[in-house]
């Protein structure tokens, strides 16, 4: 095989073994958790109040993973804790089958992995991206969170009609053992001088204010898109006329999530990755508030495809930004972003329950989501700049004024 055609092979299942990685880590580690919510309501009497703490219990042990890849230590073996996570995600999940009361535990240690993996898979494949000049490679990494999440919305309910939500665990965790045969594939070639010079605990002295205001509309976003992605196929299995169509809204979330991200990548092209940022909100914003003002299945779907088609490009775009801003310390930047995000992640879930439990609805908190969306709009508008897009047109500003 000629040089180039094997590299190029490599190369494919280096990002193909990525997304798969991911598609694990979050779209079943993380996600799954939402179509068997409803069900584990029905056939373990789980009550909102504990709903509300699975989901936070997951979210928490996803901070304590990212703050814990923050370590020089834990950084220098990333690749080999990125493996060891992901067989722990999977013994977890399968775990979640058992007993009540080990519920909550379980949900935290598959945060801890799914927070391991995204910290590290993500520098991976950012700085191996640029290293290759290969600006396609991220958005088909990120791609394996959606696909994950629209076979979760697919595998659930089938696997639930032959034994209810244990079966459905169980099932989640022996495909995703099968799937991640593929993780060899997934190798790190950084120089290990370099992972240590740019760990995850580096400081962040240069562009600070910027960098601040990415963390704060980062945070937000973690609030506003987890109340939908927690209990959006509850909220649909409460509206009798709406019912059928909840594992159906689970699968866009998924898809659109996998196939938005490209034409995200276009308008990032075009306005910069702040903009786009901005418009994501934007969107995402309405697509909370619609299931709130309309109980028809358009708005259902509409929902579904304005959350997924928004919340990948957003880990894309801000990730991406934080890493324009500090080039030289891309696990710095993205782990202090996934920290913070955590934080966000936790929080929605809890203020949702307390809502949903005080209110008799889950409206108000999704009401609550798409303002806190719709404020990240404003503040990126105003505050945030994409400091490549500005060279780019400044470039461009001078040929047009010389060729004048």
């Amino acid at each position: 095989m000629p040089v180039g055609a094997n590299v190029r092979c490599t190369s494919a299942r280096f990002v193909t073994s990525g997304a798969i990685i991911l598609a694990v880590a979050m779209g079943v580690g993380r996600f799954a958790y939402t179509p068997l919510l409803p069900v584990m309501e029905r056939d373990a009497g789980l009550s909102v109040a504990m709903a509300g703490a699975l989901a936070s219990a997951n979210l928490f042990g996803y901070l304590v993973g990212a703050s814990l890849a923050m370590h020089p230590i834990t950084h220098r073996k990333r690749l080999a804790i990125v493996r060891w996570s992901l067989a722990g995600i999977v013994i977890t999940t399968a775990l979640m089958a058992g007993p009540a009361p080990l519920w909550l535990s379980l949900r935290f240690l598959t945060g801890v992995g799914s927070g391991f993996v995204f910290v590290f898979a993500s520098s991976i494949v950012l700085e191996r991206a640029a290293r290759a000049r290969a600006p396609s490679w991220p958005p088909l990494f990120f791609c394996g969170i959606g696909l994950g999440i629209a076979f979760s919305g697919v595998a659930v309910p089938a696997l639930i009609a032959h034994g209810g939500s244990r079966t459905a665990w169980i099932g989640m965790a022996a495909i995703s053992a099968i799937v991640l045969m593929t993780a060899s594939w997934f190798t790190d070639d950084a120089p290990a001088t370099s992972i240590v010079e740019a760990g995850a605990d580096a400081a962040l002295p240069r562009h600070r204010t910027i960098f601040t205001w990415l963390l704060a509309v980062y945070t937000a976003e973690a609030f506003a898109y987890i109340i939908p992605a927690t209990f959006l196929v509850a909220v649909i299995v409460r509206i009798p006329a709406l019912a059928h169509y909840a594992a159906l809204a689970w699968v866009f979330v998924g898809l659109a999530a996998a196939f938005a991200t490209f034409p995200w990548i276009h308008a990032a092209e075009r306005w910069g990755k702040a903009r786009a940022l901005a418009l994501a909100f934007g969107i995402q914003a309405a697509g909370i508030a619609a299931p709130v003002f309309s109980r028809s299945p358009f708005a259902v779907i509409l929902a579904a495809i304005a959350l997924g088609g928004t919340f990948i490009a957003i880990t894309l775009f801000a990730t991406g930004l934080g890493r324009d801003i500090f080039p030289a310390q891309t696990s710095a930047a993205v782990s202090r972003l996934t920290a913070l995000y955590s934080v966000g992640q936790i929080v929605g879930p809890l203020v949702a329950t307390q809502l949903a439990l005080r209110l008799h609805s889950y409206d108000p908190a999704l009401l609550a989501a798409a303002a806190v969306a719709a404020g990240a709009t404003i503040v990126t508008l105003a505050t945030i700049r994409d400091p490549h897009y500005s060279e780019r047109a400044n470039v461009s500003k001078k040929i047009r004024s010389d060729v004048s």
